[in-house]
């Protein structure tokens, strides 16, 4: 159902790009990590959904990754934004173990019990100034670590 959704509200945003003819882009890199397992949540927010904390609006800027067996071999994982409107983002990523489609924490000391970051090389405590960039053209070749 959530596909179906996410499909429609796709539609929905491309028909409304064509008409309006915004000016779309791609951004894509790789996702390095260490545990054997799970499936990769990856964000591209503006400012607003940063510091809020809530997900992008539109679908176009959430991917779930599920990675193969040769990936999960590798600890690498490629990702790719397409249609993405010029504005200014920054990457927020979480390695989800349970496949529970949040990020996890220790109930005793608050901490997360899955490994997440951003795009730069900022960990935990994240500024907006630190991590951001401008998607005014095609960007490729971003590395994301945990």
């Amino acid at each position: 159902m959530l596909k179906v959704l996410m499909l429609i509200g796709s539609f929905i945003f491309a028909i409304s790009t064509f008409a309006f003819g915004q000016e779309k882009f791609s951004v894509s890199g790789e996702i390095s990590f260490s545990e054997k397992k799970g499936e990769f949540l990856v964000w591209l927010k503006t400012q607003e959904e940063f510091e809020k904390r809530i997900e992008p609006r539109s679908p176009v800027r959430s991917l779930v990754i599920k990675p193969n067996p040769h990936q999960l071999k590798t600890k690498n994982v490629t990702f790719k934004f397409v249609n993405v409107p010029k504005d200014i983002y920054c990457i927020v990523f979480l390695q989800d173990l349970n496949q529970n489609g949040k990020l996890d924490h220790s109930p005793e000391t608050g901490m997360p019990l899955e490994q997440y970051g951003y795009s730069g090389q900022y960990f935990f405590i994240a500024q907006w100034g630190d991590i951001k960039f401008i998607v005014d053209k095609d960007i490729s070749g971003i590395e994301l670590k945990f």
